[in-house]
């Protein structure tokens, strides 16, 4: 079944509005602050062909991360229903590659997630909701890698992780909260290095190892 091929493809790619805009400037990090802007830049989601087709078609099959349909890099729409005929999933291809916006729902009706895709890669803003609908996570992709603010949250509504990224590469403000609220780790990452420490006043103890992810 397609769809199962689906998940394992999107779950799999590289740490990765049908418009995606993204607008790319930097704010150079600032004392103990670091907080860092969502870079942003604009890139136009490609039009695809008015053609819809049910993940479960055995024509569907997918090779070297392309996705093929009667032997052809397919174009056109993928969906998946629930049994009641309530959307699941749905998804576009352009040649064979992911183009434009990719969906997922919970029985309830809940949307689980919302991802750009372009060429293939993760673009722009991503978002994502738990079951109860309070929200998951929020990412920004450039080029299938991190890029500006991460944000992911408990089911409870409480916030788990605030990061930054430039690239792919932690830079600026780093967070992370127990479950019960309280400060799990509060640093800095400049130029490669960390500054500051669990508990601590951010921008003392600076650390030399480079951090890379």
């Amino acid at each position: 079944m397609v769809f199962m091929a689906l998940q394992e493809r999107l779950a799999n790619k590289a740490n990765q509005s049908l418009l995606a805009f993204i607008i790319i400037f930097l704010i150079t990090l600032s004392g103990c602050d670091g907080n860092i802007p969502s870079p942003i830049v604009e890139k136009k989601i490609k039009p695809v062909p008015n053609i819809s087709v049910v993940s479960a078609d055995s024509g569907f099959n997918f090779h070297q991360d392309t996705l093929f349909y009667l032997g052809n890099k397919f174009s056109g729409h993928v969906y998946t229903l629930y049994p009641n005929g309530d959307s699941l999933f749905s998804g576009a291809f352009l040649n064979g590659k992911e183009e434009g916006v990719f969906k997922k729902w919970y029985p309830n009706g809940q949307l689980v997630e919302s991802r750009i895709y372009i060429d293939g890669n993760k673009e722009g803003f991503h978002q994502g909701w738990w079951e109860n609908g309070t929200k998951k996570f929020e990412y920004h992709f450039l080029n299938a890698e991190h890029n500006g603010e991460l944000k992911e949250w408990m089911e409870t509504g409480q916030p788990y992780r605030f990061f930054h990224y430039i690239k792919g590469y932690e830079e600026g403000s780093q967070k992370m909260w127990w479950s019960n609220g309280s400060i799990r780790a509060n640093y800095v990452i400049k130029n490669g290095k960390r500054y500051g420490l669990l508990g601590l006043k951010i921008c003392s103890n600076p650390y030399d190892s480079v951090i890379k992810k």
